[in-house]
Protein backbone atom coordinates (compact mmCIF):
# COMPACT_ATOMS: atom_id res chain seq x y z
CA UNK A 1 0.00 0.00 0.00
CA UNK A 2 1.75 3.50 -0.66
CA UNK A 3 1.64 6.39 1.27
CA UNK A 4 -1.51 8.41 -0.56
CA UNK A 5 -3.45 5.21 -0.17
CA UNK A 6 -2.67 4.32 3.10
CA UNK A 7 -3.90 7.98 4.50
CA UNK A 8 -6.80 7.86 2.08
CA UNK A 9 -7.95 5.45 3.85
CA UNK A 10 -6.87 6.38 7.43
CA UNK A 11 -8.38 9.85 6.94
CA UNK A 12 -11.74 8.81 5.84
CA UNK A 13 -11.99 5.78 8.36
CA UNK A 14 -11.31 8.36 11.40
CA UNK A 15 25.94 29.47 29.65
CA UNK A 16 25.81 32.70 30.33
CA UNK A 17 23.73 34.37 33.13
CA UNK A 18 20.35 35.41 31.68
CA UNK A 19 18.20 38.19 33.19
CA UNK A 20 15.30 37.24 35.11
CA UNK A 21 11.97 36.76 33.31
CA UNK A 22 8.87 38.40 34.44
CA UNK A 23 5.86 37.13 36.56
CA UNK A 24 3.45 35.54 35.10
CA UNK A 25 0.13 36.92 34.34
CA UNK A 26 -3.15 35.55 36.16
CA UNK A 27 -4.55 32.65 33.72
CA UNK A 28 -7.38 34.12 31.27
CA UNK A 29 -10.98 34.00 32.28
CA UNK A 30 -12.11 32.86 29.13
CA UNK A 31 -9.98 29.66 28.57
CA UNK A 32 -12.28 27.93 26.20
CA UNK A 33 -13.62 30.62 23.60
CA UNK A 34 -11.75 32.96 21.36
CA UNK A 35 -11.43 35.84 23.38
CA UNK A 36 -8.54 33.89 25.49
CA UNK A 37 -5.24 35.39 24.84
CA UNK A 38 -3.44 31.98 25.27
CA UNK A 39 -1.60 33.84 28.22
CA UNK A 40 -3.06 31.25 30.70
CA UNK A 41 -0.67 29.07 29.72
CA UNK A 42 2.04 31.33 31.94
CA UNK A 43 0.53 30.86 35.16
CA UNK A 44 0.74 26.74 34.80
CA UNK A 45 4.19 27.15 33.63
CA UNK A 46 5.62 29.60 35.47
CA UNK A 47 9.36 31.22 35.94
CA UNK A 48 10.24 29.31 38.87
CA UNK A 49 9.40 25.74 37.52
CA UNK A 50 9.91 26.37 33.82
CA UNK A 51 13.65 28.34 34.19
CA UNK A 52 15.60 25.71 36.19
CA UNK A 53 15.18 23.46 32.96
CA UNK A 54 15.18 25.76 30.36
CA UNK A 55 18.70 26.96 31.42
CA UNK A 56 20.17 23.70 32.31
CA UNK A 57 18.95 22.82 28.69
CA UNK A 58 21.02 25.82 27.30
CA UNK A 59 24.18 25.05 29.28
CA UNK A 60 27.00 25.25 26.77
CA UNK A 61 29.68 22.30 27.27
CA UNK A 62 33.45 22.77 28.26
CA UNK A 63 36.12 21.72 26.65
CA UNK A 64 39.73 21.81 27.72
CA UNK A 65 42.29 23.52 26.02
CA UNK A 66 46.04 21.97 25.81
CA UNK A 67 47.03 24.30 28.27
CA UNK A 68 44.46 22.51 30.92
CA UNK A 69 42.24 25.74 31.00
CA UNK A 70 38.95 25.42 30.90
CA UNK A 71 36.52 26.82 27.47
CA UNK A 72 33.04 27.33 27.61
CA UNK A 73 31.67 26.42 24.27
CA UNK A 74 28.41 27.79 22.31
CA UNK A 75 24.68 26.52 23.79
CA UNK A 76 23.12 24.51 22.93
CA UNK A 77 19.95 24.83 19.68
CA UNK A 78 16.88 24.94 21.43
CA UNK A 79 13.85 24.70 19.73
CA UNK A 80 10.26 24.91 20.60
CA UNK A 81 8.60 22.24 18.49
CA UNK A 82 4.72 21.24 18.24
CA UNK A 83 2.44 19.78 15.64
CA UNK A 84 -0.82 18.89 14.75
CA UNK A 85 -2.26 22.22 16.08
CA UNK A 86 -5.88 21.29 13.96
CA UNK A 87 -7.04 24.83 13.41
CA UNK A 88 -6.66 25.60 17.54
CA UNK A 89 -6.95 28.93 17.02
CA UNK A 90 -6.91 28.91 21.32
CA UNK A 91 -4.12 26.35 21.89
CA UNK A 92 -1.85 28.14 19.28
CA UNK A 93 -2.26 31.58 21.13
CA UNK A 94 -1.19 29.52 24.24
CA UNK A 95 2.01 28.11 22.27
CA UNK A 96 2.99 31.20 20.74
CA UNK A 97 1.95 33.42 24.56
CA UNK A 98 4.54 30.69 26.06
CA UNK A 99 7.57 30.87 23.16
CA UNK A 100 6.75 35.02 23.44
CA UNK A 101 7.61 34.81 27.38
CA UNK A 102 10.21 32.30 27.56
CA UNK A 103 11.73 33.63 24.09
CA UNK A 104 15.39 34.19 25.27
CA UNK A 105 15.65 30.37 25.83
CA UNK A 106 15.33 29.51 22.17
CA UNK A 107 16.27 29.66 18.83
CA UNK A 108 13.28 28.83 16.91
CA UNK A 109 9.93 27.71 16.86
CA UNK A 110 8.81 24.94 14.57
CA UNK A 111 5.98 23.02 13.85
CA UNK A 112 5.88 19.91 11.74
CA UNK A 113 2.63 19.44 10.21
CA UNK A 114 -1.35 19.27 10.59
CA UNK A 115 -1.44 23.17 11.13
CA UNK A 116 -5.49 22.79 9.64
CA UNK A 117 -8.42 20.93 10.47
CA UNK A 118 -10.16 17.92 9.01
CA UNK A 119 -9.03 19.34 5.43
CA UNK A 120 -7.05 22.03 3.87
CA UNK A 121 -9.93 24.45 3.89
CA UNK A 122 -10.90 24.22 7.62
CA UNK A 123 -7.88 26.93 8.59
CA UNK A 124 -9.37 29.70 10.56
CA UNK A 125 -7.72 33.74 10.06
CA UNK A 126 -7.40 33.52 13.54
CA UNK A 127 -4.33 30.93 13.35
CA UNK A 128 -2.01 33.34 11.12
CA UNK A 129 -3.57 36.32 13.50
CA UNK A 130 -1.61 34.35 16.52
CA UNK A 131 1.23 36.47 17.58
CA UNK A 132 4.76 35.66 15.93
CA UNK A 133 2.97 32.54 14.19
CA UNK A 134 3.94 34.19 10.57
CA UNK A 135 8.04 33.30 12.12
CA UNK A 136 7.69 30.16 13.44
CA UNK A 137 9.50 27.58 11.16
CA UNK A 138 7.08 24.75 9.06
CA UNK A 139 6.66 21.38 7.11
CA UNK A 140 3.20 19.73 5.70
CA UNK A 141 0.79 17.46 7.20
CA UNK A 142 -0.95 15.08 5.42
CA UNK A 143 -4.31 17.43 7.01
CA UNK A 144 -2.78 20.87 5.61
CA UNK A 145 -2.97 19.20 1.77
CA UNK A 146 -6.28 17.16 2.02
CA UNK A 147 -9.21 18.33 0.26
CA UNK A 148 -11.81 15.34 0.68
CA UNK A 149 -12.54 15.20 -3.04
CA UNK A 150 -11.92 11.68 -4.83
CA UNK A 151 -11.48 13.81 -8.02
CA UNK A 152 -8.83 16.31 -6.53
CA UNK A 153 -7.72 14.42 -3.74
CA UNK A 154 -4.52 16.45 -2.44
CA UNK A 155 -3.91 20.42 -2.75
CA UNK A 156 -1.17 21.20 -5.19
CA UNK A 157 2.61 21.93 -3.20
CA UNK A 158 2.21 25.57 -5.17
CA UNK A 159 -1.48 26.11 -3.31
CA UNK A 160 0.44 24.82 0.32
CA UNK A 161 2.97 27.19 0.02
CA UNK A 162 0.84 30.51 -0.49
CA UNK A 163 -1.28 29.49 2.39
CA UNK A 164 1.34 28.42 5.26
CA UNK A 165 4.80 29.56 4.09
CA UNK A 166 3.21 33.07 4.68
CA UNK A 167 6.05 35.26 5.98
CA UNK A 168 9.10 32.41 5.25
CA UNK A 169 11.31 35.30 4.47
CA UNK A 170 11.30 35.88 7.99
CA UNK A 171 12.33 32.41 8.90
CA UNK A 172 16.05 32.76 8.10
CA UNK A 173 16.20 29.67 5.74
CA UNK A 174 17.36 28.40 2.64
CA UNK A 175 15.33 27.34 0.32
CA UNK A 176 15.35 25.27 -3.43
CA UNK A 177 16.05 27.67 -6.46
CA UNK A 178 12.67 29.00 -7.86
CA UNK A 179 10.62 27.78 -5.00
CA UNK A 180 8.23 30.86 -4.31
CA UNK A 181 6.91 30.39 -8.02
CA UNK A 182 6.85 26.83 -8.07
CA UNK A 183 5.79 26.12 -4.45
CA UNK A 184 8.39 24.01 -3.18
CA UNK A 185 7.47 23.40 0.56
CA UNK A 186 11.21 22.43 1.97
CA UNK A 187 13.86 23.67 3.02
CA UNK A 188 17.10 24.04 5.68
CA UNK A 189 18.19 26.74 8.17
CA UNK A 190 21.68 26.52 9.84
CA UNK A 191 22.87 27.21 13.29
CA UNK A 192 26.42 27.71 12.90
CA UNK A 193 27.34 28.62 16.62
CA UNK A 194 25.61 25.44 17.46
CA UNK A 195 27.04 23.53 14.61
CA UNK A 196 23.83 22.32 13.24
CA UNK A 197 21.90 22.11 10.21
CA UNK A 198 18.00 21.49 10.13
CA UNK A 199 16.72 20.48 7.33
CA UNK A 200 12.64 20.66 7.07
CA UNK A 201 11.14 18.68 4.46
CA UNK A 202 7.73 18.50 2.59
CA UNK A 203 6.60 14.47 3.47
CA UNK A 204 3.12 15.03 1.10
CA UNK A 205 5.12 15.72 -2.05
CA UNK A 206 8.09 14.11 -1.60
CA UNK A 207 9.49 13.81 -5.36
CA UNK A 208 12.70 12.65 -7.12
CA UNK A 209 13.39 16.01 -7.27
CA UNK A 210 13.13 16.79 -3.48
CA UNK A 211 15.34 13.54 -2.70
CA UNK A 212 18.19 14.81 -5.23
CA UNK A 213 17.56 18.27 -2.92
CA UNK A 214 17.90 16.39 0.44
CA UNK A 215 21.16 14.51 -1.01
CA UNK A 216 22.92 17.69 -1.61
CA UNK A 217 22.09 19.17 1.24
CA UNK A 218 22.79 16.47 3.51
CA UNK A 219 26.45 16.37 1.38
CA UNK A 220 27.16 20.50 1.88
CA UNK A 221 26.45 19.74 5.60
CA UNK A 222 29.08 16.97 6.53
CA UNK A 223 31.62 19.43 3.96
CA UNK A 224 30.67 21.86 7.04
CA UNK A 225 30.94 20.14 9.63
CA UNK A 226 27.51 20.53 10.56
CA UNK A 227 25.51 17.36 12.39
CA UNK A 228 22.04 17.76 10.69
CA UNK A 229 18.38 17.42 11.99
CA UNK A 230 15.72 16.71 9.37
CA UNK A 231 12.10 17.98 10.51
CA UNK A 232 9.16 16.24 8.62
CA UNK A 233 5.48 15.55 9.63
CA UNK A 234 5.47 11.57 9.27
CA UNK A 235 7.64 9.51 11.72
CA UNK A 236 10.73 8.34 9.33
CA UNK A 237 9.50 4.60 9.00
CA UNK A 238 6.53 2.85 9.82
CA UNK A 239 6.00 0.87 13.09
CA UNK A 240 7.43 -2.26 11.64
CA UNK A 241 10.88 -0.74 11.03
CA UNK A 242 10.78 1.11 14.54
CA UNK A 243 12.57 -0.05 17.59
CA UNK A 244 11.36 2.11 20.59
CA UNK A 245 13.64 3.00 23.53
CA UNK A 246 12.80 0.76 26.51
CA UNK A 247 10.65 1.80 29.50
CA UNK A 248 10.99 5.50 27.95
CA UNK A 249 7.74 7.59 28.65
CA UNK A 250 8.19 9.84 25.52
CA UNK A 251 7.65 6.52 23.40
CA UNK A 252 4.06 5.43 24.16
CA UNK A 253 2.85 2.35 24.37
CA UNK A 254 -0.18 3.45 22.14
CA UNK A 255 1.10 3.19 18.48
CA UNK A 256 -2.22 3.17 15.97
CA UNK A 257 -1.58 5.52 13.24
CA UNK A 258 2.49 5.73 12.20
CA UNK A 259 1.59 6.48 8.65
CA UNK A 260 3.96 5.18 5.91
CA UNK A 261 7.20 7.27 6.57
CA UNK A 262 9.65 8.00 4.02
CA UNK A 263 12.04 5.52 3.34
CA UNK A 264 13.98 7.38 0.15
CA UNK A 265 14.96 10.18 2.93
CA UNK A 266 16.06 6.94 5.32
CA UNK A 267 18.43 6.01 2.98
CA UNK A 268 20.03 9.32 2.11
CA UNK A 269 20.61 9.42 5.90
CA UNK A 270 22.16 6.57 6.34
CA UNK A 271 24.65 7.13 3.02
CA UNK A 272 25.40 10.44 4.84
CA UNK A 273 25.80 8.83 8.08
CA UNK A 274 27.86 6.06 6.21
CA UNK A 275 30.27 8.91 4.84
CA UNK A 276 31.17 10.65 7.82
CA UNK A 277 27.99 12.71 8.71
CA UNK A 278 26.61 13.06 12.06
CA UNK A 279 22.90 12.50 11.79
CA UNK A 280 21.26 13.85 15.38
CA UNK A 281 17.41 12.55 14.82
CA UNK A 282 14.22 13.13 12.72
CA UNK A 283 11.83 15.58 14.35
CA UNK A 284 7.76 14.68 13.45
CA UNK A 285 4.10 14.23 14.50
CA UNK A 286 0.59 12.65 13.11
CA UNK A 287 0.78 9.62 15.96
CA UNK A 288 -1.41 12.43 18.09
CA UNK A 289 0.75 10.48 20.53
CA UNK A 290 4.81 10.45 21.98
CA UNK A 291 6.89 8.61 19.94
CA UNK A 292 10.32 7.87 19.89
CA UNK A 293 13.18 5.30 19.22
CA UNK A 294 15.43 4.42 16.22
CA UNK A 295 14.53 3.44 12.69
CA UNK A 296 15.87 -0.12 12.25
CA UNK A 297 19.19 -1.61 10.24
CA UNK A 298 20.00 2.36 10.59
CA UNK A 299 20.40 3.59 13.88
CA UNK A 300 18.53 7.16 13.08
CA UNK A 301 16.56 8.76 16.19
CA UNK A 302 13.70 10.16 16.00
CA UNK A 303 11.58 12.26 18.21
CA UNK A 304 7.27 12.67 17.37
CA UNK A 305 5.79 14.90 19.50
CA UNK A 306 1.73 14.41 20.28
CA UNK A 307 -0.90 16.45 19.25
CA UNK A 308 -0.49 20.35 20.33
CA UNK A 309 -4.71 20.78 19.63
CA UNK A 310 -6.56 20.17 22.48
CA UNK A 311 -8.57 16.97 22.19
CA UNK A 312 -8.23 13.08 22.80
CA UNK A 313 -8.78 11.56 19.49
CA UNK A 314 -5.76 9.35 18.96
CA UNK A 315 -4.13 10.73 21.77
CA UNK A 316 -3.25 8.71 24.90
CA UNK A 317 -3.64 11.51 27.68
CA UNK A 318 -6.92 12.78 29.20
CA UNK A 319 -7.07 16.97 27.87
CA UNK A 320 -8.77 19.27 30.24
CA UNK A 321 -9.15 22.83 28.98
CA UNK A 322 -7.71 25.46 31.85
CA UNK A 323 -5.43 22.85 33.44
CA UNK A 324 -2.20 22.10 32.32
CA UNK A 325 -3.01 18.94 30.02
CA UNK A 326 -4.67 21.51 27.74
CA UNK A 327 -1.39 22.29 26.27
CA UNK A 328 1.27 19.50 24.92
CA UNK A 329 4.46 20.86 23.30
CA UNK A 330 8.29 20.17 23.69
CA UNK A 331 11.18 22.00 24.55
CA UNK A 332 14.08 20.13 22.99
CA UNK A 333 17.96 21.31 22.60
CA UNK A 334 20.34 19.91 20.59
CA UNK A 335 24.07 19.79 22.25
CA UNK A 336 26.95 18.57 19.45
CA UNK A 337 29.62 18.90 22.02
CA UNK A 338 28.14 15.90 24.54
CA UNK A 339 26.26 14.81 21.30
CA UNK A 340 23.20 14.88 23.52
CA UNK A 341 19.37 15.58 22.30
CA UNK A 342 17.23 17.44 26.07
CA UNK A 343 13.49 17.11 25.62
CA UNK A 344 11.15 19.29 28.04
CA UNK A 345 7.35 18.55 28.05
CA UNK A 346 5.19 21.32 28.59
CA UNK A 347 1.58 20.61 29.04
CA UNK A 348 -0.07 17.05 29.92
CA UNK A 349 2.51 15.14 31.59
CA UNK A 350 0.18 11.63 31.79
CA UNK A 351 -0.89 9.09 29.88
CA UNK A 352 -3.27 6.48 29.98
CA UNK A 353 -0.62 4.11 30.42
CA UNK A 354 0.89 6.25 33.52
CA UNK A 355 4.11 6.87 31.57
CA UNK A 356 4.90 10.08 32.74
CA UNK A 357 6.37 12.61 30.37
CA UNK A 358 8.92 15.61 32.19
CA UNK A 359 12.23 15.52 30.11
CA UNK A 360 14.63 13.15 29.05
CA UNK A 361 17.91 12.98 27.33
CA UNK A 362 19.10 10.86 24.36
CA UNK A 363 23.16 10.35 23.32
CA UNK A 364 22.53 10.25 20.13
CA UNK A 365 25.81 9.18 18.96
CA UNK A 366 25.68 6.14 20.68
CA UNK A 367 21.32 5.93 20.02
CA UNK A 368 20.60 5.11 23.54
CA UNK A 369 18.47 6.80 26.21
CA UNK A 370 20.31 8.71 29.54
CA UNK A 371 17.29 9.32 31.71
Amino acid sequence: MNRRTFLTGALLAAAAPVPAVSAAPAPAKNGTGTQDDGKGILALNPPETVLPILQNMRLPAIRVNKKGHPIPQEPPLTLLHFADIHNDAVNLRRVMAFYNHYRRYFDDALVTGDIAGGTWREYSPEMDAAEGFSKVLKTLGNHDNFRWNPSTMWAPAKACYERYFKGIESWGVVQPGGSNPDGLCYWYKDYPKSRVRLVGLDCMHYDAAQNSWFAAVLADARGKGLAVVAAQHYPPMGKKDVTGFPGCAFDSLQRESLGAGLPKAVKEVDLFQKAGGEFVCWLGGHTHTDFCGTVNGTGQMFICVGIAKNMELWCDSRRVTGEKSQDLFNAVSIDTCRRHVRVLRIGAEWNRFLQHRVTMCLDYENRVQLT
